[in-house]
């Protein structure tokens, strides 16, 4: 039976429908996805499947393998160790992302070429709380409390010194850096605030108070 529409009632049809293959066209077929197979022998309790796993690694290595094996990994971490010592840029792929970057090189060897008073903050901050305990005379919970304040305001004055240092060096040495001041400064601050044995990435040996501004975050030749 044909159509006894005309065409443009057709294609108006056509339109509203939103369709744009042609009727007379096979309905095409949807894409059929494959599911995963089981294995074909799949074991049916833990201590079998543990069995297959073993199967599959194979022998263990024997203790002297074990032993080189071990020597190995220490003098590959030794030789790391000695690179970042170093501040090769080759070992630099080691660090964490926050701490990659010449740029932040250089900021650890500023905060670790200084006596920080942060460094000292938690223990003088422990010592106040002690004296400002209610069981104590009046005269030491005074003390506390002005002890209290100027630690606070001398470890403010000396981040601020630190931010100093660190626009000054850094953008001095890298002017067209894309890093951002305020993550460097609290890089640097939350660095200064912990002990030197503490810090990690550890403090580089040839770094300390005598260290000329030239020679921070430089390579040292090994």
């Amino acid at each position: 039976m044909s159509d006894s529409r005309p065409v443009s009632a057709v294609q108006e049809t056509k339109k509203v429908s939103g369709s744009t293959r042609d009727k007379a066209e096979p309905t095409p077929k949807r894409p059929t996805h494959k599911q995963a197979r089981p294995p074909a022998n799949p074991p049916k309790t833990y201590k079998e499947a543990r069995e297959r796993a073993k199967a599959t690694r194979g022998p263990k290595p024997d203790k002297e393998a074990k032993r080189k094996l071990a020597a190995q990994r220490r003098t590959e971490r030794m030789r790391i160790s000695e690179g970042q010592d170093r501040g090769d840029p080759l070992y630099d792929k080691y660090h964490m992302p926050r701490d990659k970057g010449p740029e932040r090189l250089l900021v650890r060897d500023i905060v670790d070429s200084r006596v920080s008073i942060g460094q000292y903050f938690f223990v003088v901050a422990i010592l106040i709380m002690f004296l400002n305990n209610p069981a104590m005379p009046p005269v030491l919970q005074t003390a506390s409390l002005i002890g209290w304040v100027a630690i606070l305001l001398a470890f403010v004055i000396d981040s601020v010194f630190l931010c100093r240092k660190i626009k000054r060096i850094v953008w001095g040495r890298f002017p067209k850096t894309k890093q951002r001041k305020p993550g460097l400064y609290w890089y640097a601050i939350s660095r200064s605030i912990m002990f030197k044995k503490l810090r990690m990435p550890r403090p580089r040996p040839s770094i300390d108070r005598r260290t000329q501004v030239e020679d921070l975050g430089k390579v040292v030749k090994g």
